[in-house]
């Protein structure tokens, strides 16, 4: 007999790995892919950022005043922009795996130590990236509720490391 918890834990399985389904899919219907050709993936990723948040630029050194057109010839957001694009299709593979999504949250927020972020900057983040999905092509509600749940789950999980540790402020 299936114990009530066993069920519990089933049932979430389940429903985690339909978010998953959804995310993989979004990613692949914005065309939003991390293939050896698609550094521009990135790049639109930072120029959407840089135009439509200007005010948090202060979070990239050197780069508080570009404009779309030098996040377009820049090198180093043509890496970062992997960099993240690669990370938000982590996410979405293992949108089943909320421990995986937690390890890889301490991770960013020991890599992110330097840049002195404040901890609702975690969360803010899948406000933007839902913003850019929206202007590759429409993103349907559950697809948003999706990712602020998958994203959820990361930046709370920030948020907690990142008091535990000391990195990081309100």
């Amino acid at each position: 007999m299936v114990s009530t918890e066993n069920l519990r834990v089933v049932l979430l399985y389940s429903k985690m790995t339909e978010v998953r389904q959804r995310l993989l899919s979004s990613l692949s219907l914005h065309n939003v892919t991390v293939g050896p050709n698609d550094e521009q993936v990135g790049k639109d990723f930072y120029k959407y950022f840089f135009t439509n948040f200007p005010d948090l630029r202060v979070y990239f050194k050197g780069a508080e005043k570009y404009t779309a057109d030098d996040v377009q010839k820049s090198e180093r957001f043509e890496k970062q922009g992997r960099r993240l694009i690669l990370a938000c299709h982590f996410l979405a593979t293992n949108a089943d795996q909320p421990e995986i999504i937690k390890a890889y949250a301490r991770e960013q927020v020991i890599r992110h130590r330097p840049f002195k972020m404040q901890h609702a900057l975690w969360r803010a983040f899948f406000d933007v990236w839902l913003g850019y999905l929206a202007s590759r092509g429409p993103v349907d509600e559950q697809t948003k509720k999706d990712w602020i749940e998958v994203g959820t789950i990361f930046a709370e999980e920030c948020v907690r490391y990142g008091k535990e540790i000391g990195v990081g402020h309100d």
